[in-house]
């Protein structure tokens, strides 16, 4: 099996084993004994250290190594898992979700630096959109088995099932290679602190899609339930299938010189199905606007984090790509907690009015010139 391919299955791996965790988790911490804001500060924990440890594990894939930090990735991960059965205190959970987060960010940032290392230079957009087919799979395949397992299997077997999947992982991860670390000076680290000019307006536009799509995935169960529009579970099964199929036919389009445009067309795109999600209340409405939401996902985040790794030096690809999350993941839980006033105080139209706001404001900010970007763009084709 060609090294590429050993990095998509163990990273489809590690993400049934992330996945797996979905169904279970809360349920498992209310019949421990925790009370309703207990659990919110559990799961909320892993948001939190996701954002803290993302900008850590690229500069750590940059100076220790990929195959170094998958390796730790995936014990930390498994260590979280399996110290979730340990104990039921509420400290001892947050530093098991904790574990989990630091594992996560660690593996699905080496992983795709690992990636890019592999591809051509003027095919790293397409190796990324396919790359990512191997998180849409999953999210696509595993809640729903393990909501089906959970019929005969306990959630205790459901943990020990994904620390054995992110296990094998690891093993995998053992024949990955590994390219020669540059090495870099102390001054380095802090300037990694500070965001180069040269991606302000992607890392912008990473946070504008982060918004859009933060409030789809966790909003749109309640949008369901409230305008009686089920069964919500096929939704999700389109989303996945719509983002593959995206991917796929999207991915020779990535490196061919046409970022504006395909970045325009993935947030006009997105913006329209969440539009739909904030005037409609039908089924088939509703599955066309998950699909344009797929879509425009499937156009922009691998094309994001192409980006960013065209706009930064060869040797800080993992910072690269970690500081795309970092905007992604910004947008995601900020903007879900900022429009979630919106939900207060005015209700869902106006939730996913204003996520379609911001998915329109991604759109604008593409039709004007980066000049520094389309320099560095042109070099890169010629």
């Amino acid at each position: 099996m060609a090294e590429p391919a050993r990095v998509f299955v163990a990273t489809l791996l590690f993400f049934v084993a992330f996945y797996m965790l979905l169904v279970p988790l809360p349920p498992f911490l209310v019949k421990a004994g925790l009370a309703d804001w207990q659990v919110g500060l559990v799961l909320g924990t892993f948001g939190v250290a996701a954002l803290v440890g993302r900008p850590l594990a690229g500069l750590a894939a940059d100076r220790l190594g990929r195959r170094t930090v998958i390796w730790a990735g995936v014990l930390s991960f498994v260590v979280g898992v399996l110290a979730v059965l340990a104990s039921a205190h509420v400290l001892w959970l947050m530093a098991a979700r904790t574990l989990q987060a630091l594992g996560y960010v660690a593996v699905t940032t080496a992983a795709t630096a690992r990636i890019t290392d592999l591809a051509q230079p003027t095919r790293q957009g397409a190796a990324i959109a396919r790359f990512g087919i191997a998180a849409n799979l999953a999210m696509t395949m595993t809640p729903a088995a393990v909501d089906l397992a959970l019929r005969r299997a306990t959630s205790e077997q459901v943990f020990l099932a994904a620390a054995l999947a992110a296990a094998l992982c690891g093993l995998m991860a053992l024949r990955f290679g590994e390219r020669p670390i540059a090495v870099q000076e102390p001054a380095a680290v802090l300037r990694f602190w500070i965001l180069p000019r040269e991606i302000r307006r992607a890392w912008l536009l990473a946070a504008l899609m982060g918004v859009g799509f933060g409030v789809w995935l966790q909003f749109l169960p309640l949008l369901a339930l409230r305008r009686d529009v089920q069964p919500v579970g096929v939704l999700y099964a389109v989303y996945g299938l719509a983002i593959v199929l995206t991917r796929l036919l999207t991915a020779p389009w990535q490196d061919r010189g046409r970022e504006r445009l395909l970045l325009f067309s993935g947030f006009s795109v997105m913006a329209l199905g969440l539009g739909l999600f904030a005037f409609t209340a039908s089924l088939p409405t509703f599955l066309a606007a998950t699909a344009l939401v797929a879509a425009g996902g499937g156009v922009l985040h691998p094309l994001l984090i192409a980006l960013h790794v065209r706009q930064m030096p060869t040797a800080l690809r993992g910072q690269a790509i970690s500081t795309f999350y970092l905007g992604f993941d910004l947008g995601n839980g900020i903007g879900v907690w900022t429009l979630g006033f919106a939900l207060q105080w005015w209700g869902l139209t106006a939730l996913f009015g204003l996520a379609m706001a911001s998915a329109l404001v991604g759109a604008t900010i593409t039709t004007l010139r980066n000049p520094t970007a389309s320099k560095l763009i042109e070099k890169k084709v010629l």
